[in-house]
């Protein structure tokens, strides 16, 4: 129950109609923008050219297109002014909407299969100027939860960092080869002195879920990445591929344990 001081106005009867679930989430989002007081927008890059698997980014998974897990994670964390959908096709566009967010149309150069993200978010960027941080999601990261954004944006803020990258802590042994003579080497263990997983850190590796980036650090720049940068770890699980059907129905499996299920879903 919500208990009002005699002297609180009246809520409006708007508000009081709407279901709790969607109460908690209007206040979360009012609480995070009153304690930000920064417009940060959401960009997902999605083209309509997918080589390894076509239309990769609307193909349904789990009941839902892919493109609206991590749609409906970024509206529900609250973090965000916008959440944008960056794409060169009309039936993505389509399911963009559909799931909620507002779209641009990229341009065609940013969206071939030799373009960079970064060009993506240049193009994006010049567009939509009116944003004090951008966050960079990535569409083939159905595994991210409101929960993880804001999280990511609190330590964001605390550390005063001017971009964010996200990682997994992975316990693996790498090796390198040298080409002309085959010769194998460990990168980042000494064999001979091969630790137990209990006594390791292990490497954290990007995984290439989102990225916070302060305006001023990119328009100078043009890079997701830059000046005080500050680390989310995400849970092993995230660390996914979306290259081939195996790797879809692995990731299927995962979703429906671990995927942000919105209430509207």
């Amino acid at each position: 129950k919500v208990l009002l001081k005699p002297s609180s106005p009246p809520l409006p009867v708007v508000w009081l109609k709407l279901p709790g679930h969607l109460r908690c989430k209007l206040a979360a989002w009012g609480r995070t923008m009153a304690s930000a007081g920064k417009r940060v927008v959401a960009v997902v890059p999605a083209r309509g050219g997918s080589v390894s698997i076509p239309l990769k980014n609307i193909k349904e998974l789990a009941g839902r297109p892919l493109i609206d897990w991590c749609i409906r994670a970024a509206l529900d964390s609250g973090v965000f002014t916008d959440v944008f959908v960056s794409t060169d096709h009309d039936g993505i566009a389509e399911v963009a909407v559909a799931s909620g967010a507002k779209v641009h149309r990229r341009a065609a150069e940013t969206a071939t299969s030799t373009a960079s993200t970064e060009s993506a978010m240049v193009d994006f960027t010049k567009a939509h100027p009116d944003f004090d941080v951008v966050c960079l999601i990535q569409a083939t990261s159905p595994l991210t939860t409101p929960e993880h954004f804001r999280e990511a944006f609190a330590m964001y803020e605390k550390v005063g960092a001017d971009s964010l990258v996200t990682a997994v802590r992975a316990h693996r042994f790498l090796w390198s080869v040298d080409p002309a003579t085959g010769v194998a080497s460990a990168k980042n263990y000494v064999p001979e002195k091969r630790p137990r997983r209990q006594d390791w850190d292990g490497e954290l590796i990007e995984n290439g879920a989102f990225y916070f980036t302060d305006k001023a650090l990119f328009e100078r720049t043009e890079c997701r990445l830059g000046g005080k940068m500050v680390l989310y770890e995400m849970p092993e699980h995230t660390l996914v591929e979306l290259d081939s059907m195996v790797d879809w129905e692995i990731v299927q499996s995962l979703v429906t344990e671990h995927g942000h299920k919105p209430a509207s879903a």
